[in-house]
């Protein structure tokens, strides 16, 4: 639960530091049992996960679509900056989007 409140909180901040608070109507930020980078050799247990993201964008909160990453909405430099931050935190794995 640390590890998801610690990448929701970087992700967050990227996005208000970036000023598309107003742009991105949610973004999820959910953590999954993925270790991507495990040794098919050795076999042994993980205790790494990936994060996921999930920007959306909506007027309604009823329907909506996705922020693609390199839109207006989510650029890419604001995406790699939370890719690579996120990344940093011990245990993690992957950022998938």
């Amino acid at each position: 639960l640390s590890q998801l409140r610690q990448a929701d909180a970087i992700a967050n901040e990227i996005i208000m530091q970036a000023g598309l608070y107003r742009k991105i109507s949610q973004m999820p930020v959910v953590l999954i049992p993925v270790h991507f980078d495990r040794d098919p050799i050795n076999r042994t247990p993980s205790c790494r996960r990936s994060v996921v993201l999930r920007p959306f964008i909506t007027n309604d909160f009823m329907t909506g679509v996705p922020a693609v990453p390199g839109s207006v909405q989510l650029p890419l430099h604001v995406l790699n900056q939370m890719v690579r931050d996120i990344t940093k935190l011990d245990g993690i794995s992957r950022v998938l989007y």
